[in-house]
């Protein structure tokens, strides 16, 4: 009688969690720890929130840290309209030497000695502030004919493909005074650039302007769009805590039109709003903020749905 029914309390449980899991919706910050992949999160998120439907914008390397946005059941939805977002980092360039996945993990592909620290350093890396471009590192997940770079790289090949790639750096600075460690010079600085930056090559960039190999030695995440890893939280700390959500209202990065209710009774249907407005896109929200859909300009005043949440209703 006793195994029965701590049985069916664990039972019970399961089955709550799983129903309370199932119904959250919106946006999670989570602080990337090294070593750990992007996947490697959604799959630990899956098991804490107990949940499956999981989604991240904005993939980051094993070795970096720092802010990952993660989507969660209708936050997947949102996705495709956060991952446009510029981005923030904090990075380490070692220079003097070089590896082959131009990160610390990698294989040491070239080595040259730094006997003193050289006086140019904050002009050459301000040059990169601008049009940027770079060769995408071939330790990397984009795709050639089905197979990722990294696959390619492995197997030492190199895909017959186009790697340049550019990309608008608006920021870049020093965080602190370069040092001379063993020969090799650290630059400590910060990048804020458009989607699709990848400080791997930047860190290699600094150190080619400088006459030396480089790579990238620390890479840290701190900002995407309107989110900031001082808001996010550890794996650890979601194991213990509540999950901290980010409505989706508030997630979007688009202004927002309350819906009357001769709108609301439109939008549920999935057709066409005439707004005053001339925004790109529009989140309609509900008197509590609830996202009701995600509104695209059409022609002048006309707005087409993109999709319907329908999360509140109009009362």
């Amino acid at each position: 009688m006793g195994i029965f029914f701590f049985a069916l309390l664990f039972f019970l449980d399961k089955v709550m969690y799983n129903n309370r899991g199932d119904n959250m919706d919106g946006i999670i910050l989570i602080d990337k720890p090294k070593g750990f992949t992007s996947h490697d999160v959604v799959a630990k998120l899956r098991g804490i929130l107990k949940t499956k439907k999981i989604g991240h914008s904005g993939t980051l390397d094993p070795e970096a840290t720092g802010l990952l946005v993660v989507g969660v059941n209708k936050g997947t939805k949102i996705m495709k309209f956060i991952n446009q977002d510029e981005k923030i980092y904090q990075a380490t360039a070692l220079v003097g030497k070089t590896t082959d996945t131009l990160d610390d993990d990698g294989t040491v592909l070239e080595s040259k000695e730094l006997k003193s620290i050289p006086d140019n350093i904050e002009e050459i890396i301000t040059q990169f502030e601008g049009e940027y471009t770079f060769d995408i590192p071939l330790y990397s997940a984009v795709k050639y004919n089905g197979k990722k770079l990294y696959e390619y790289a492995r197997a030492g090949k190199i895909p017959d493909m186009d790697l340049s790639k550019t990309v608008t750096v608006y920021a870049i600075k020093l965080l602190a005074p370069p040092r001379l460690i063993n020969d090799c010079l650290y630059i400590d600085y910060e990048v804020h650039a458009s989607k699709g930056l990848y400080v791997r090559a930047l860190s290699k960039d600094i150190g080619k302007a400088l006459g030396y190999p480089a790579y990238n030695y620390q890479l840290r995440r701190i900002k995407a769009g309107k989110f900031d890893v001082s808001n996010a939280q550890t794996l650890e700390e979601l194991a213990t805590n509540d999950a901290k959500f980010v409505s989706l209202s508030n997630a979007l990065p688009f202004p927002k039109h309350c819906a009357s209710e001769i709108e609301y009774n439109e939008l549920k249907y999935g057709r066409k709003l005439t707004i005053d407005s001339t925004e790109d896109y529009l989140s309609i929200v509900n008197e509590n903020d609830e996202l009701l859909a995600v509104y695209q300009l059409e022609t002048t005043n006309t707005y087409k749905a993109t999709n319907v949440f329908l999360e509140g209703e109009i009362k």
